[in-house]
C-alpha cells in the first residue's frame, strides 16, 4: 500500500497548491510553499557538502535539468566520496575530471522519476487498484539518463564501423533481436533493500557474493551505501551515496574486459555476432544530432538466446527490466580448452570451422541464462533449455558481478548441458549424423533425447544412410524431400517423425533394464508404439525382412540419460496394407484365400458381375473392411490344417468355383475379424496375461480372447469356449513375430471359434 499512500499524498500537495491559486489575486500567490523546497541543484547547494558533485553537473548539459522543472531521482555522492574518487584516480581536484568523465558520472547518477526510499523498489507498471500490492519491493533497477550510443566496434576481420547496440529482445529467442527507434536504450542501475530481500525471499549473502568489500545498510546503490535518503527537492528525490559510482559495464563489455574468458568471447564474436545496417530514420537523426552522416550498423546476436549489448529486458513489457535481467556463466580459458579437448571436438569435428552453427548455438547458450539467477538460486534457476546453472557458486565460480543488464559469473568450468551430456551427445558432437539432428528438430523428438531424467536407447542414422533411403535436407529452404516410393502421396513430415520414433526407444520406468539386442530374440516398443524385431545382435522393422536387417553395434554407455547405437543400415517401416502381408507367406495361404474369395465375389445383388463385394476384404488396396490401418492390431493366424478344421466344423464355407454369397461373406467376416486384436501388439514373451478385444462383435457387443504368454517363447489363446490355440515363436521363424503396418501377425495351430460359449456345436 506504501505506492499507493504515497501518489495519493502527491495528489493532495498538488491539489493544495491549485487551492492557494484560485483563493489568491496577488502577486504573493505566485510564491510556491516554503516546505515545497528547491530544485535539486540549488537544494544540494544550499547543502553545502555537494560541490564537487555540482562541479560535474556544472560540465554537462544537466545543470538547466537540474534547476529547471521535471520529477528526478538523484543518487547524489558527498564531497568526501569525490575526494576518495579522485584519489583513487589521480585527479588533483575535480577540475581535472575530464568532462566526459563528469557526464557519466551524472547521467548515471539520474533517473526520471522521482522516488523516495520507500517506493524505489516498486515495479512500476500499471496493475488494478486491487493488485497493486503485487508491485511491491520487488524491483531492484531503474534507468538512468546514461545513454552509451553510437560507438565506433572493430569486427573480427579488423573493419572498424560505426555501430549502436540492439534495444530490444523478443520473449521468443528464436526472432533475434529487436531494434527500436525511439528507445534511447538507457543503462540502468540496481539498488537493493532490505525490503526487496525479503519479499524476494533472497539472503543479503546474495549482496555479499557480488559486493564482498561492501556492507550493506539495507539500501545501497551498486556497492554505495545510501547514507541520507528523501531529500525531497521541488523537482525529484535526492538520495546520498557514500561512493561516486561509474556507469556499470553491460554483459557484453563484461566479457570484453575478461582477458580470463577470452577464448568465450572468441567464439561468440567469430560466429555470434550480426551486424545489420540501421533504418535510415535513424541515420537522419544522428545526422541532425552530431551534424555528419554516416553508415551505421546495428550490433545484434541473433543466434544467442539474448543479446548481450541489450539494456532493456523482454522489450514486449517495456519495464520488465526493473524486477529482472540476463545472466551469463563465462567460462575461463583453461575450462574451455579442456572442455574442447575432451568433449566438443572428441567425436569427429576437428574445429569450430567445421561444425555447424546450431552445435556452437548449442554450447553457447547453455551459458546464457533469460532471468536473474542469484548466487543463493543456482539449482533453481533455468535456461531457455530448462536447466539448472550446473555450478558450485563456492567452488566453480571464480568472480561475479552485477551489470547494468544482469549479472556476470566467471566459472572454472563448462556448463553440463543436457545437449552434451545426454544422448543427445552422439547426434550433434559426431559430424555424421547432422541430417539426425535436422531430423530431430524437424519432428520435435529432440526434447525427449535431451531430457537428463528419461532413459533413452538411440539407434543412429548417418547422413549417408539418410541419404541412400532417398531423404535430403535443403539448410537454405529448411525443408525435406524424398525419393521414397511408398511416400509417395504422404505428408513427409508425418513420414520422417514416423521413422525417427522408429529409432528411438523411450524406457518410462527408471528401474526397467535396458534391452539387450546384441543376443537372444525379441520384439521391442519404439517410441511411437511400433515395434523392431531383433535376433542376435539383428535388427529390422516392418518394411524389412531378417534377411535385410541391420547390424547393431553399442556406441556409448557413458550418456546421463541412455545409450546410443549404430546401425549397418536405417529401419524402415511398411505403409502396405495387412492384405500384403498375408499374400506372400505361405504360412497363411489357406487362411489369406477366404480373403482372396470375398473380395472377389460378385457384389450381392450386383447387376455388374464386376461389381465386387467388400463385406471382407479390397484385394485392390490389401485392406480387410472393418479394420482401420491407423490402429495397431494383432492378426492371429490359424495354420493351414486349422483351417480346414474350421470348414468342418461349419465355422467356414467351403471354397468352391462358386462366389460367395451374402451369407457365407458374413461367415468369413465373423471368423476373421474374431482372429484380430483392436488397437493391441501383443507377443510371445511380453508378460501379457489378460483378455484382449477383437473386432467382431454380436449381439451382446465387443467380444473378446483371454490370452497367456508367460511361458517362454510362446502364446496361448483361448476363445469364447474356452479352447487352446498355441503361438510358438523362434528367432528366425518367418511366420510368427510377422511385423506389419501397425501389426503383428502370428500363426496359430489352431482356430478360435467365435461364436458364444452357450451356443451350442
Amino acid at each position: 500500500m506504501k505506492n499507493v499512500l504515497f501518489k495519493a499524498l502527491m495528489v493532495v500537495v498538488f491539489g493544495l497548491l491549485l487551492v492557494f491559486s484560485a483563493g489568491c489575486e496577488d502577486d504573493n500567490y505566485y510564491e510556491k510553499p516554503s516546505w515545497v523546497g528547491e530544485p535539486i541543484y540549488q537544494m544540494l547547494e544550499a547543502e553545502g557538502d555537494f560541490s564537487h558533485y555540482l562541479a560535474c553537473v556544472d560540465k554537462t548539459g544537466y545543470a538547466r535539468m537540474l534547476k529547471g522543472s521535471g520529477f528526478y531521482t538523484a543518487f547524489v555522492p558527498n564531497n568526501a566520496a569525490f575526494e576518495v574518487f579522485m584519489q583513487e584516480y589521480g585527479f588533483a581536484s575535480v577540475d581535472d575530471i575530464p568532462a566526459e568523465l563528469a557526464n557519466d558520472i551524472v547521467a548515471y547518477s539520474l533517473m526520471s522519476v522521482a522516488s523516495t526510499a520507500a517506493t524505489i523498489d516498486d515495479y512500476q507498471r500499471n496493475l488494478p487498484y486491487e493488485e497493486q500490492e503485487d508491485n511491491l519491493n520487488i524491483a531492484f533497477k531503474r534507468k538512468t539518463l546514461k545513454s552509451k550510443g553510437v560507438y565506433s566496434y572493430e569486427t573480427v576481420s579488423g573493419e572498424t564501423l560505426d555501430v549502436v547496440d540492439i534495444n530490444g529482445v523478443s520473449a521468443n529467442p528464436d526472432n533475434g533481436g529487436i531494434f527500436y527507434l525511439d528507445d534511447r536504450h538507457m543503462k540502468n542501475i540496481p539498488f537493493f533493500t532490505d525490503a526487496f530481500f525479503q519479499t524476494k525471499g533472497l539472503p543479503v549473502g546474495d549482496y555479499e557474493f557480488f559486493y564482498p568489500n561492501a556492507e550493506f545498510s539495507g539500501f545501497n546503490v551498486v556497492d554505495a551505501k545510501v547514507l541520507r535518503q528523501d531529500l525531497r527537492g521541488e523537482n525529484g528525490m535526492v538520495h546520498v551515496v557514500d561512493k561516486v559510482i561509474l556507469p556499470l559495464p553491460n554483459l557484453e563489455e563484461l566479457l570484453a574486459s575478461k582477458t580470463e574468458s577470452s577464448m568465450f568471447r572468441e567464439v561468440i564474436e567469430e560466429y555470434m555476432v550480426e551486424l545489420f545496417a540501421a533504418p535510415r530514420e535513424f541515420l537522419l537523426r544522428e545526422e541532425r544530432n552530431s551534424g555528419v552522416y554516416k553508415d551505421i550498423y546495428i550490433k545484434d546476436y541473433p543466434a544467442l538466446h539474448f543479446s548481450l549489448n541489450t539494456e532493456n529486458y523482454l522489450q514486449e513489457v517495456s519495464t520488465d527490466y526493473q524486477v529482472n535481467g540476463w545472466t551469463l556463466f563465462a567460462p575461463t580459458n583453461e575450462a574451455l580448452q579442456t572442455y574442447f579437448n575432451e568433449v566438443f571436438l572428441a567425436y569427429g569435428y576437428q574445429s569450430l570451422e567445421e561444425m555447424p552453427q546450431f552445435v556452437i548455438n548449442e554450447l553457447i547458450n547453455a551459458h546464457l541464462f533469460r532471468t536473474a539467477v542469484w548466487p543463493s538460486r543456482f539449482a533453481t534457476t533455468q535456461n531457455y533449455f530448462g536447466e539448472p546453472a550446473r555450478f558450485d557458486k563456492d567452488v566453480d565460480v571464480l568472480g561475479a558481478e552485477v551489470g547494468s543488464n544482469g549479472f556476470y559469473y566467471t566459472v572454472n568450468k563448462v556448463q553440463e548441458t543436457n545437449a552434451f551430456s545426454t544422448v543427445m551427445r552422439d547426434v550433434l558432437l559426431d559430424p555424421r549424423y547432422t541430417m539426425f539432428y535436422r531430423a530431430l528438430v524437424a519432428t520435435e523428438n529432440q526434447y525427449q533425447l535431451r531430457n537428463p531424467i528419461s532413459r533413452q536407447q538411440i539407434l543412429l542414422v548417418t547422413n549417408e544412410q539418410f541419404q541412400d533411403l532417398g531423404l535430403s535436407y535443403s539448410a537454405t529452404e529448411n525443408s525435406w524431400e524424398h525419393a521414397i516410393p511408398d511416400w509417395e502421396g504422404q505428408n513427409i513430415l508425418s513420414m520422417l517423425n514416423r521413422l525417427m520414433a522408429l529409432h528411438m526407444i523411450f524406457l518410462p520406468d527408471q528401474k526397467e533394464p535396458y534391452k539387450d539386442m546384441s543376443s537372444g530374440f525379441g520384439l521391442v516398443e519404439t517410441n511411437n508404439g511400433e515395434y523392431i524385431r531383433y535376433f542376435n545382435g539383428r535388427v529390422w522393422a516392418s518394411g524389412q525382412t531378417i534377411s535385410s536387417a541391420s547390424v547393431i553395434r553399442e556406441v556409448n554407455d557413458t550418456l546421463r540419460n541412455g545409450l546410443s547405437y549404430e546401425l549397418s543400415r536405417p529401419l524402415m517401416f511398411s505403409t502396405q496394407n495387412i492384405g500384403a502381408f498375408l499374400s506372400s507367406n505361405a504360412n497363411y495361404r489357406n487362411f489369406y484365400r477366404y480373403l482372396e474369395k470375398a473380395g472377389t465375389s460378385t457384389a450381392e445383388g450386383a447387376e455388374d458381375p464386376n461389381e465386387k463385394s467388400r463385406v471382407v476384404y479390397n484385394p485392390e488396396t490389401g485392406e480387410i473392411t472393418g479394420i482401420p490401418n491407423s490402429e495397431r492390431k494383432t492378426l492371429l493366424i490359424p495354420n493351414n490344417a486349422a483351417i480346414d478344421r474350421a470348414v468342418a466344423d461349419g465355422l467356414l464355407p467351403p471354397i468352391t468355383a462358386a462366389d460367395f454369397n451374402q451369407t457365407q461373406q458374413e461367415m468369413v467376416k465373423r471368423f476373421v475379424d474374431f482372429h484380430i486384436l483392436s488397437r493391441q501388439i501383443i507377443f510371445p514373451n511380453k508378460g501379457y496375461n489378460d483378455i484382449a478385444y477383437t473386432y467382431y462383435r454380436d449381439n451382446e457387443g465387443d467380444t473378446y480372447v483371454s490370452i497367456d504368454s508367460s511361458t517362454e517363447n510362446k502364446m496361448v489363446i483361448y476363445d469364447r469356449k474356452g479352447r487352446e490355440a498355441v503361438v510358438t515363436a523362434t528367432g528366425t521363424s518367418g511366420h510368427t513375430n510377422v511385423l506389419a503396418n501397425q501389426a503383428i501377425i502370428h500363426l496359430m495351430d489352431n482356430y478360435l471359434d467365435y461364436r458364444n460359449e452357450l451356443v451350442e456345436d
